[in-house]
């Protein structure tokens, strides 16, 4: 039987696999209990608790990254730097399409939240309400004068075609 060893000790490319791995394992407890709560309480009360979750989340998940890297970051630079510490945007293909002082374009080229509700069928995708709280609630941790705003998201046309494509601007 291997030893158990302590992450510390850990090579860089355990590292990083044990990331993506613990990416994925979440992204998949998080389809799971939708799909469980959709079976248990209907689509509409499971949407509407997976709002509020992910909300939350986003909220926490600044709270977490902070405690763990110096972050000290207001504004767009602040949101910019948590979303590429949160560890589900690990296993999510976003890039920035463009930056300026008052906005930051991102998209999502690939999503496995959404690849994963097309492999299963679903015709309504829960992106639009979850994603826009979770990035809502992480924008308004950062800074409440952030605002979010989707540009495109699904359905898309196919598999070529980018997931999403959000807005975070700036103002008083």
């Amino acid at each position: 039987m291997a030893a158990i060893r302590r992450i510390e000790d850990l090579p860089r490319e355990e590292l990083v696999k044990r990331l993506r791995l613990a990416a994925e394992l979440a992204s998949a407890m998080d389809g799971l209990w939708f799909v469980a709560a959709e079976q248990a309480h209907g689509f509409d009360r499971a949407l509407e608790l997976d709002v509020q979750v992910w909300e939350r989340y986003g909220a926490v998940s600044v709270k977490r990254i902070r405690k763990y890297f110096p972050i000290d970051g207001k504004g767009l630079a602040g949101v910019k730097e948590v979303l590429s510490l949160d560890p589900f945007m690990a296993i999510v293909d976003f890039e920035v399409l463009s930056e300026t002082p008052d906005s930051i374009t991102f998209q999502a080229k690939t999503c496995p939240f959404l690849e994963a509700m097309e492999r299963y069928g679903r015709k309504v995708f829960t992106c639009e309400q979850a994603e826009t709280a979770y990035f809502r609630g992480l924008a308004r941790a950062v800074d409440p004068r952030i605002r979010v705003a989707p540009l495109k998201l699904p359905p898309r046309q196919g598999p070529d075609e980018i997931c999403c494509r959000w807005l975070f601007s700036i103002g008083e």
